[in-house]
C-alpha cells in the first residue's frame, strides 16, 4: 500500500477488497468467453465440413452423368444456406461443372477472408446396357475412383457477429462483476474503516483537551478490544489531566499569591526609593553645598586640607547615591530617553575637563581624539555612560593610558574607550555587568566604588538601543565599544562660553525651598557668589512679603515639592503674575519620578536634580541670565 501513499483507510480497505474479486471475476470471464468463441469457431467450420461432404455425396450422380444442370441446381440450392457463399462442382480435370455466388459474394470476400473446404467427389460407376451389343455386354467404372471435387465457401461475417456479441456480454458482465465487487468492497471497507475513523477522531479530540468523549464499542472482536482501550486510555487520560488541573490551581493560587507579595514588596520599594530619594537627597544638595562654600573662604593650610577632605567625601556619597538611585529607576523604568541630534566634541571635551585632574593625580593619561561627528542619541545618558565607562578604565588602570576615539561605520558612529589595564577573563566578562561585581576588590573598598557603573552602562545602552561590545584578554587591555546612529551635521544653538566670575554680582534671586538646611546652604552659596537672595520656606511666606512697586528679581530658583498648596510651577506662575513679567526660572528637586520631569519639561522650565552640583547650578544660572 506504500504505492498509494494519499489513500485513505476507508479507500484502501475498499481497494483490498474489491481487487481480488475483480481480478477473480476478470479471469473467469476471459477463460469462459475465450471457450465459447473456440466453440463457434469449431461449430462454424464443422457445419462447412458437413456441407461439403453433403455436396459431394449429392453431386456423383450429375457428375458421373455429365449433367450440370443438376449439378447447377444442387449448387444453387446448396448457396441458400447460411453464411455460405460459393458452392461449385470441378470434374477430375479440374473443369469448373457448376459454379454458384452469391450476390454480395465480393463484398464478402472483401472483409475477411472465407472458409474454404474441399471434398473429393467419390462413386462406385454406373452400368449401362446395349441390346446392340449382344445382350451381355456391359460397361462398368472402378468404383473407388475419384469422379471431382465439391467446393464450398463459407462467410465468417456470422461468426465474426456472434463473437462481437459475446464479447459485448464479457464486457457488461465485467462491467456487473465490478460494480458488484465495488459495492461489497465499500460495504465491507465502511464496516471496519467506519469504527477506526470514528476511533481516529475521538482521538483527535483527545489531542484537544476533551477526554469526555468516547468511542461506540462495535464491529468485531478486534475493533470492539481497540475501542474499550482507547476508552480506558481516556479514563485514565482525564483522571491525569484532573489530577494536573488541580496541582496547577494550587501553584497558580501560591504565584498569584507570591506575586500579590512580590508586588507589594515593589510598590513598597518603590514608596521606599521615592521616599529615600527625595530625602537623602535634600542633605546631600545641602552638605555639598555647604562645602563649596566653605571651600571659598580663606582657610589655613591644615583647614584647607579638611575642607578639601570633606567635599571628596560627599562627592563620594553623592556618586554612591546616584548610582543606586539609578539603578532603582532604569530596573523601574522610570528613566525617559530624549532622542536628538548632537555634536560629539562638546561632550568629549566636557569629560575630559571632568577627568583631567583625576588622570593627573593617578598618573595616567587621558587622550580623547577630536571629532566632527554628529549622532542621535539622548545627550545626558550618553554623557553618563561614558563617564562611567572612563571612571571604570582609570580605576583599573594604574600607570597606563586610556583612549577616547570615534569612528564612522557607515550609518553608525562606533565610540571606543580603550586602556592597557590587566584585561578581563572571558569567563568574568558577562558577570562584570551585574551589580556589585568588583573583580580586584574582595575587602569591598569603597574608595573603589560600588561595582554598580558597568551595570548602569549595560541598562543604559539597552534603554537607547546602543549596542554595548566587550573585547579583552588577560594582559592586553580592554575595549568597550558602542554603536549608534549617525546625523546629520547642524547647528549649535546652545553653546555658551562660560560667563567671568563676577556675572552673578548683584543678582537679584527669589529663593523658595521648604527644607531648612537645603535653603540655608542654597542661601549661602548664592551670597558667596554676590547674589541679593530673597529667601523664603513656602511660597505664602514669600508672598506676603511682597509689595506693590517691589523691583522684580533677576531669576526665581524653586523647590518643586513645597510646604503649603500647590507646587513650584504654581508659585512660579503667581510671581510672574504678581510682576508681570516673564522671569527666569529654575527647578530644584530631590523628586526624580517621570511624572515630574513630565511636568516640568512641559513648562520650559530647566530642572537640576538634588543633589545639585554648585557647578551646574551656577553654568545654570549665568546661562538663563544672559537671555
Amino acid at each position: 500500500m506504500t504505492r498509494f501513499p494519499r489513500l485513505d483507510i476507508h479507500a484502501r480497505i475498499a481497494l483490498i477488497a474489491v481487487l481480488p474479486s475483480l481480478v477473480l471475476g476478470l479471469v473467469l470471464i476471459a477463460y469462459f468467453t475465450s471457450s465459447r468463441l473456440a466453440d463457434l469457431e469449431s461449430a462454424h467450420t464443422q457445419r462447412g465440413k458437413a456441407l461439403v461432404r453433403q455436396l459431394a455425396a449429392a453431386s456423383e450422380y450429375g457428375v458421373s452423368s455429365g449433367n450440370r444442370e443438376s449439378l447447377r441446381k444442387l449448387t444453387n440450392a446448396m448457396l441458400l444456406e447460411k453464411d455460405v457463399i460459393r458452392v461449385a462442382v470441378t470434374s477430375p480435370l479440374h473443369e469448373l461443372l457448376a459454379d454458384s455466388t452469391a450476390p454480395d459474394y465480393r463484398q464478402n470476400t472483401g472483409n475477411t477472408p472465407p472458409l474454404h473446404f474441399r471434398e473429393p467427389i467419390i462413386g462406385a460407376g454406373v452400368n449401362v446396357e446395349d441390346t446392340f451389343l449382344g445382350g451381355a455386354g456391359e460397361l462398368a467404372t472402378d468404383t473407388t475412383s475419384e469422379r471431382g471435387e465439391a467446393l464450398v465457401e463459407m462467410s465468417r461475417d456470422s461468426l465474426h457477429l456472434e463473437e462481437q456479441r459475446l464479447l459485448q456480454n464479457a464486457f457488461l458482465m465485467v462491467g456487473a462483476v465490478l460494480i458488484g465487487s465495488v459495492g461489497l468492497a465499500l460495504r465491507m471497507s465502511g464496516g471496519i474503516s467506519g469504527p477506526i475513523l470514528r476511533i481516529a477522531d475521538i482521538v483527535h479530540s483527545f489531542g484537544q483537551g476533551n477526554f469526555t468523549a468516547r468511542v461506540p464499542v462495535e464491529g468485531g472482536k478486534t475493533l470492539r478490544t481497540l475501542a474499550e482501550g482507547v476508552n480506558e486510555m481516556a479514563d485514565k487520560l482525564g483522571a491525569s489531566r484532573d489530577d494536573l488541573q488541580r496541582q496547577v490551581d494550587a501553584a497558580t493560587r501560591e504565584l498569584l499569591e507570591k506575586k500579590d507579595e512580590a508586588e507589594r514588596g515593589n510598590r513598597a520599594k518603590t514608596r521606599f526609593l521615592a521616599a529615600a530619594s527625595h530625602d537623602l537627597r535634600q542633605p546631600m544638595h545641602a552638605l555639598g553645598l555647604f562645602v563649596a562654600e566653605l571651600g571659598q573662604k580663606p582657610h589655613a593650610p591644615d583647614t584647607r586640607r579638611l575642607v578639601e577632605q570633606i567635599a571628596i567625601s560627599a562627592e563620594t556619597m553623592e556618586n554612591l547615591l546616584d548610582s543606586l538611585l539609578d539603578i532603582s529607576r532604569l530596573d523601574v523604568g522610570a528613566l525617559d530617553r530624549q532622542i536628538k541630534p548632537f555634536p560629539l566634541q562638546p561632550l568629549l571635551e566636557r569629560i575630559e575637563v571632568d577627568y583631567r585632574r583625576e588622570a593627573g593625580l593617578r598618573g595616567q593619561r587621558l587622550r580623547l581624539r577630536p571629532t566632527s561627528l554628529w549622532v542621535e542619541s539622548d545627550p545626558l545618558l550618553l554623557e553618563r555612560i561614558l563617564h562611567n565607562l572612563i571612571s571604570n578604565a582609570l580605576r583599573y588602570t594604574p600607570g597606563g593610558t586610556i583612549l577616547v576615539a570615534c569612528r564612522k561605520r557607515g550609518r553608525k558612529v562606533r565610540i571606543e574607550v580603550r586602556d592597557n589595564g590587566p584585561g578581563i577573563a572571558p569567563e568574568a566578562q558577562e558577570a562584570i555587568f551585574q551589580e556589585f561585581v568588583q573583580l580586584d576588590n574582595p575587602e569591598r573598598n569603597r574608595a573603589k566604588g560600588l561595582g554598580l557603573g558597568l551595570a548602569i552602562v549595560r541598562r543604559l545602552t539597552d534603554l537607547l538601543e546602543h549596542p554595548l561590545q566587550l573585547k579583552s584578554s588577560p594582559g592586553r587591555g580592554s575595549l568597550f565599544a558602542i554603536e549608534l546612529p549617525s546625523a546629520a551635521p547642524g547647528i549649535l544653538t546652545d553653546h555658551h562660553q562660560p560667563a567671568p566670575a563676577q556675572a552673578l554680582a548683584r543678582l537679584r534671586v527669589v529663593l523658595v525651598d521648604d527644607d531648612e538646611l537645603a535653603l540655608a546652604s542654597t542661601t549661602g552659596l548664592l551670597e558667596s557668589w554676590g547674589c541679593q537672595v530673597n529667601a523664603a520656606d513656602t511660597g505664602a511666606t514669600l508672598l506676603a512679603t511682597l509689595r506693590p512697586g517691589d523691583e522684580a528679581p533677576d531669576i526665581i530658583v524653586c523647590d518643586y515639592q513645597i510646604a503649603g498648596t500647590g507646587d513650584g510651577l504654581q508659585l512660579i506662575e503667581q510671581l510672574r503674575g504678581h510682576f508681570a513679567r516673564q522671569i527666569p526660572a529654575v527647578i530644584l528637586s530631590g523628586d526624580t519620578s517621570p511624572a515630574t520631569a513630565t511636568a516640568i519639561q512641559q513648562a520650559d522650565i530647566p530642572l537640576l536634580h538634588k543633589p545639585v552640583r554648585p557647578a551646574k547650578l551656577r553654568a545654570l544660572l549665568q546661562r538663563k541670565t544672559q537671555v
